[in-house]
């Protein structure tokens, strides 16, 4: 059994008409705290303000998976259309009218509004970013509370100039924790902690234990979030139980990184949004905290009762929290899927089926508490960076590394299956083919063996995929081929001027699929650099153009012989005053063919992509483009380059001094068809030579040429 999981941005903002609502409404639509909101000096002072329309939040898109067991699903043999179920608070019945998706903004104390649909403009903005509200937006009381923006249009904040030092002037010690807490979400290595709560509403409880909740959570013995994360990641991502962080004290138990919060609020079956902002205000009053995640956790899970919503589970992306209905909560590929939107990862597709890649965890949700045992696609892979150093890219169009390895007008390699990489061992785990637009390809074999011997949908096939955001960011993937042994896949127009690109599986060898990659000859055309190849360097700057900066030096790591020194820089502060602007190419002119170094940084760590603007880079080696990106985080580094053949002289301009031969030592500087005698011979000139030496140069002649 499996189950649809559909990517919705907010759950419902609090129900304003409902006496158990925290907020209540003025007669002018604008938020206002009620006096039973909380006891807590910090949350009832927040409580009780109204909603600003000028202040931060932080924008989100969210996940709502709908459960409707054999209802929701009509399976005619291998193909199964899955539907939305109706809005009753058991969740049964079949309804067409959920939405995919929808919009909300979350404040810096964890509570989440959502937007009301059509009231205003919300595109280009990435999910995590900071946003501020037009001044005409309102809480809709016709709309259960949700936020409508009048026509407005939800703007990216501006960063502060200086934010240490506002830190240090205006914030508290528990603020800078949640500060630093907010940042360290986004990345899908290192360890992170994750806290359940178990939440009991006034009619309505969670039925599974805490030694339950939190065995289906952190166990070894079976599958679940801890082993799946740290299985699929080969150990770069550690998923632990929160405790509680220093400073900070406890006010309710957090038992093996479980805890259970009771909220005084009658559950209807669709007020789930009521029921999360009143968890996140208890949390926050019970520890003295104004933010959940300040208590010691990088991820929260909310395990509501059953009935409480209309789906099985929900999150946010890019975001700290996630929701689950009962025992979804307990179900691992469910717990690995939303958490997932955590980390950033979109929905895996299948053509006009969305969620239907059931190759990995982002397509459905299975409800059991066992499995299925299977990790990500590639687009998925790609993006979390676990296999980055057995990753093959190819740039086919004069835009390939020289790394990508382009022989003829074909590349063959072998693919190693995720489930036995070994780090830094020259295998290939997955594939990126870099299109003219932001939708890449992606491939992988998906060996069923190991870690993912559970995978629901093409084991033992190389599966194709596609996916925007050039693979580093939020977007939905399309599985779009899956091939078996001596099956084939063509990309056709892949350029857009009648290049095709065709993917082969050609067979198994030794347990890895032999792949043959053909295309034009572009690739062979652009990839060796010329002679005295230029550099140039492109940049697009964000909506903060002083935070970017780079560098460009030779490789002295593992220099060339005879290459010359090479440093060229950009300091940050440079593009000040030109946001969202593509600057004027910066090029060094006739640079020896070897190796380089280009480095690009980020002062305040956001990158240059996607979140305040769309920025870019592109560093351009003989007319190849050796690297180019966006969403760098703090910065990255690409070497590129290769060192000249040997026994041949560096392509630099044509040489003053010619390689020395035996005698003479000082061999002429130009090379004329009839040389004139020169001045000051080193040996004395013979009188009028006719004819000049017929190679050059020659051993001096121990007779001389005859005379006229």
């Amino acid at each position: 059994m499996f189950f649809r999981s559909y990517c919705t941005a907010a759950i419902a903002a609090l129900a304003v008409t409902s006496s158990s609502s925290i907020y209540g409404v003025s007669a002018a639509g604008i938020l206002r705290g009620s006096s039973s909101a909380a006891t807590s000096a910090k949350n009832h002072d927040h409580h009780h303000r109204a909603l600003q329309v000028d202040e931060e939040y932080t924008f989100l898109i969210a996940d709502i998976q709908y459960d409707d067991a054999a209802d929701m699903m009509e399976s005619t043999g291998r193909n199964r259309k899955l539907q939305g179920n109706s809005n009753n608070s058991q969740g049964h019945g079949k309804g067409l009218n959920k939405p995919e998706h929808t919009v909300n903004v979350q404040d810096s104390y964890g509570f989440i509004y959502e937007i009301e649909a059509g009231s205003g403009d919300t595109s280009g903005i990435t999910s995590g970013a900071k946003v501020t509200l037009p001044d005409v937006a309102f809480r809709n009381p016709h709309a259960n509370g949700k936020i409508n923006l009048a026509g407005g249009k939800i703007e990216k904040s501006k960063k502060p100039k200086n934010k240490r030092a506002l830190l240090q002037e205006e914030s508290t010690e528990e603020q800078k924790r949640n500060l630093a807490e907010v940042h360290r979400h986004l990345a899908t290595s290192g360890p992170k902690k994750v806290i359940a709560v178990r939440v009991n509403t006034s009619n309505g409880s969670y039925v599974g234990t805490e030694a339950e909740l939190s065995d289906s959570l952190f166990s070894y013995d079976n599958y679940s979030l801890k082993k799946g994360y740290e299985q699929c990641s080969h150990g770069q991502l550690t998923i632990n139980p929160g405790t509680l962080a220093s400073g900070v004290t406890s006010g309710t138990s957090i038992t093996n990184g479980v805890m259970t919060i009771d909220v005084a609020i009658e559950q209807t079956g669709s007020n789930n949004g009521d029921i999360t902002n009143a968890v996140t205000a208890k949390i926050n009053e019970l520890f003295g905290v104004s933010n959940p995640t300040a208590i010691g956790a990088d991820y929260l899970m909310y395990c509501l009762p059953s009935g409480a919503m209309p789906g099985i589970a929900y999150a946010y992306i890019n975001n700290w929290m996630s929701v689950y209905q009962d025992s979804w909560c307990r179900s691992p590929s469910a717990q690995m899927h939303e958490v997932g939107h955590n980390f950033g990862f979109g929905h895996s597709n299948e053509g006009a089926t969305e969620y239907g890649d059931q190759s990995g965890m982002m397509g459905y949700s299975y409800g059991t508490t066992t499995g299925p045992v299977m990790c990500f696609n590639a687009a998925k892979s790609y993006q979390s960076g676990w296999f980055a150093d057995e990753t093959l890219t190819m740039n086919i169009g004069g835009k390939q590394s020289p790394t990508d390895n382009c022989i003829g007008h074909s590349e063959e390699f072998l693919l190693t299956g995720q489930a036995e990489y070994v780090p830094n061992a020259g295998q290939n785990i997955l594939v990126k083919i870099n299109a003219p637009t932001a939708n890449d390809y992606f491939l992988m074999y998906n060996k069923q063996v190991g870690i993912n011997s559970g995978t629901q949908e093409g084991g033992g096939q190389v599966l194709i995929v596609q996916a925007g955001a050039e693979g580093s960011g939020y977007a939905p993937s399309n599985l779009v081929s899956k091939l078996s042994s001596g099956g084939s896949y063509s990309i056709p127009d892949f350029l857009g001027d009648g290049t095709a690109v065709n993917i082969n599986f050609i067979e198994v060898v030794n347990g890895k699929a032999s792949i043959k990659i053909e295309y034009g000859s572009y690739c062979t055309a652009t990839f060796a650099p010329t002679a005295c190849p230029d550099i140039s360097v492109l940049v697009t700057t964000d909506g903060y153009p002083e935070e970017t900066g780079w560098t460009l030096t030779k490789d002295t790591t593992d220099p060339c012989p005879n290459q010359s020194d090479l440093s060229e820089s950009v300091a940050a502060g440079t593009f000040a005053g030109s946001p969202n602007t593509a600057q004027a190419p910066y090029t060094i002119p006739c640079v020896d063919q070897g190796k380089y170094v280009f480095t690009i940084t980020d002062s305040y760590g956001d990158g240059i992509c996607c979140g305040y603007g769309s920025g870019s880079y592109s560093v351009i080696y003989g007319g190849v483009t050796v690297a180019s990106g966006g969403a760098i985080g703090s910065g990255e580094t690409t070497k590129f380059g290769t060192c000249a053949s040997s026994g041949t002289p560096p392509p630099t301009p044509p040489p003053v001094n010619p390689p020395p031969t035996p005698n003479p030592t000082n061999p002429p500087t130009n090379f004329p068809t009839n040389p004139p005698p020169t001045s000051v011979p080193t040996n004395p000139p013979t009188p009028n030579p006719t004819n000049a030496p017929t190679n050059f140069p020659t051993p001096f002649p121990t007779n001389p040429p005859p005379t006229p």
